[in-house]
């Protein structure tokens, strides 16, 4: 059934309803094919990248990944909103998404802990919305065509597309500064010390390496080696975040420091920076890896773990000798996994911690803290 949005009688809110405004929208793409809808969240046009997830929950967590920044995100399950927002299932302090795309907007939320319902929450932090698309038309589209940038606009025409085309690409910001935090934060554990270096992190890598008693050092993605040696950490992760690797030189030659140093672990684009660090390359894909159902198989073991992914780049498969490839996407046989032949370091495209979604790989949290304490006791 198509989802329609339609005008009604304003009554008192509560945490279960919102009133919805019936005011004509379009996502426009820079190709010039427009999907048409009815706005909700903020006012006001929003443009860029068009990207899809699959993911079936955890909308909130999608909208405030960082690793979305500068993107509108389409969520291809048709209903969204129908359990509401809670406090427990940030990823950021705050949403990231440039605009969000639904085919059904739920005007009830239906769970004890939602604090408001979806256009509510949109609207309160700013974000344009777009709900009635015709989503599955949407991602086939983006499918077969590739991913584009768009405008979410209120007037749909051959200048809103030419709006679009003009947008910078991924590769032309620095998504990664907008995101990582600006000074060291220290968290308590009396675990090993770990620098986890902020490109955007989730709040569900920080919350899977407290759980195991870490004391974390969250630090700014510009912090030099020498200013992360002080802290004397036992190990290092690199965090996921949006963008382009490619753009990160200055990262990437503190990551070829730190890994002489320390035991190393990347996630997402943490995997990636590795793979650069170590003369590696990376490239755009055409429509990337968005969702909670990305089945991924250990090479060494044939052990297969379906994995949440978000991430529109990867690392080119003839990688450099000191690198050898531990995993591997089974839809396309994309890099997923990396370790170094020499050095404890090792790295993973997908998010072992799941959240939201499966946690079939979060012992690889386990297993990098077991190189943690070898290369402590060494």
């Amino acid at each position: 059934m198509v989802a329609r949005i339609t005008a009604v009688r304003q009554e008192p809110k509560s945490p279960g309803s919102s009133f919805v405004p019936a005011e004509p929208a379009a996502l426009v793409l820079e190709d010039g094919v427009t999907f048409q809808g009815m706005r909700i969240g903020a006012s006001g046009d929003a443009g860029g990248e068009v990207v899809f997830t699959t993911s079936m929950t955890g909308y909130q967590e999608v909208v405030s990944d960082p690793s979305y920044r500068g993107q509108i995100v389409v969520m291809a399950y048709p209903l969204i909103g129908n359990y509401g927002f809670s406090s427990g299932a940030w990823e950021a302090p705050g949403p990231h998404v440039a605009g969000f795309v639904v085919r059904e907007a739920a005007t009830v939320a239906s769970h004890y802990l939602s604090r408001e319902p979806l256009h509510d929450f949109l609207q309160a932090h700013g974000v344009t919305g777009l709900a009635g698309v015709d989503t599955r038309a949407l991602v086939r589209h983006l499918r077969v065509h590739g991913l584009q940038r768009g405008v979410i606009v209120s007037r749909a025409g051959p200048d809103a597309a030419g709006r679009a085309a003009v947008l910078p690409s991924l590769s032309q910001q620095d998504l990664v500064s907008q995101v990582s935090r600006t000074s060291p934060l220290v968290l308590p554990g009396p675990g090993p010390r770990i620098a986890l270096v902020d490109c955007g992190v989730k709040a569900g890598i920080v919350d899977a390496l407290r759980r195991r008693g870490c004391e974390i050092v969250l630090v700014p993605h510009s912090m030099a080696a020498g200013e992360i040696h002080a802290f004397a950490p036992a190990g290092v992760v690199l965090s996921n975040g949006p963008g382009d690797p490619a753009v990160l030189g200055d990262v990437i030659r503190t990551v070829r420091s730190l890994l002489e140093a320390y035991p190393l672990l990347g996630v997402c684009l943490g995997h990636q920076l590795l793979a650069l660090a170590c003369g590696g390359r990376t490239y755009k894909m055409r429509f990337g890896h968005r969702g909670s159902n990305q089945p991924v198989s250990e090479v060494a073991t044939g052990r297969v773990m379906i994995t949440t992914q978000n991430h529109g780049f990867a690392v080119e498969p003839d990688v450099p000798t000191s690198l050898q490839v531990t995993h591997v996407n089974l839809n396309d046989a994309t890099v997923e996994g990396l370790r170094h032949r020499t050095l404890p370091a090792f790295s993973v495209q997908f998010h072992p911690e799941g959240r939201p979604g499966p946690t079939d790989a979060e012992f690889l949290y386990d297993r990098f803290l077991e190189l943690v304490r070898e290369h402590v006791r060494a």
